[in-house]
C-alpha cells in the first residue's frame, strides 16, 4: 500500500528533525574515518544540494534578490515555478509570495499603505481558493501559504519585519473583497 502524499511528507520532515537532533546530541558520527558530526548548516546545504528543500538566498536584507523586479523574491519564485506546474496555483502561490513580500516592506508607520497590502493579502486568499479547489483544496492552499511565509520570512531580519507588520497592523479590521480571479 503507498503511503498518502501527507504521511510522506510528515516523513520527511520527521527524517529532518531527527537528523538535526542526532546532530545536535554528536550522534551521527561519519562511519569513515570517525569525522566529527556535521553542522546543522552542513546538514542543510546537503539538502538544498539534493532538492530535498528549496535553496533559499539568505543575505542579510529584508528585500533579498528580485532581478526582474516582479516583487518576489528569485529563490522563491524558482522554488514555486519547481513545486506549482498547475498554471492557476503557480499564479496564486506568485500572488501569495508577492503579498507576503510587501508586508515586509511597507512602510509599517503609513497607515494607508499598511491597509492597501492588508487588501493585496486578502486578494491573495481569494486567489488561493479559487485556485486550489476540491476536496483537498483549502488544506492544500494553507500548506502553500505556510510554507511561502517560512520561505519568505527565513532571516531573522526578514521575521522582525514580519512581525512589525503584523504589530503594526494589530487591532486593525479589514475585510476580505469579492475575488473572482486572481492579480
Amino acid at each position: 500500500m503507498k503511503p498518502s502524499r501527507k504521511f510522506a511528507k510528515g516523513l520527511g520532515v520527521s527524517a529532518l528533525i531527527g537528523t538535526l537532533a542526532l546532530i545536535g546530541c554528536g550522534g551521527d558520527k561519519r562511519a569513515e574515518g570517525g569525522d566529527a558530526a556535521r553542522t546543522p548548516q552542513q546538514v542543510i546545504e546537503q539538502l538544498e544540494a539534493s532538492g530535498e528543500l528549496p535553496k533559499l538566498e539568505r543575505l542579510p536584507s529584508v528585500e533579498g534578490m528580485d532581478a526582474n523586479g516582479n516583487g518576489v523574491r528569485d529563490d522563491i519564485e524558482t522554488h514555486i515555478h519547481r513545486k506549482y506546474t498547475d498554471p492557476a496555483q503557480r499564479k496564486a502561490a506568485m500572488q501569495t509570495a508577492r503579498a507576503l513580500q510587501q508586508m515586509l516592506l511597507v512602510d509599517k508607520n503609513d497607515a494607508v499603505a499598511l491597509e492597501r497590502v492588508s487588501q493585496a493579502s486578502w486578494r491573495a486568499v481569494g486567489c488561493e481558493s479559487l485556485a486550489f479547489s476540491g476536496p483537498e483544496g483549502s488544506t492544500q492552499s494553507w500548506e502553500m501559504a505556510q510554507e511561502i511565509k517560512a520561505m519568505t520570512t527565513n532571516t531573522k531580519e526578514r521575521l522582525q519585519a514580519f512581525l512589525a507588520y503584523n504589530a503594526a497592523r494589530s487591532g486593525s479590521v479589514s475585510s476580505m473583497p469579492k475575488v473572482d480571479s486572481c492579480d
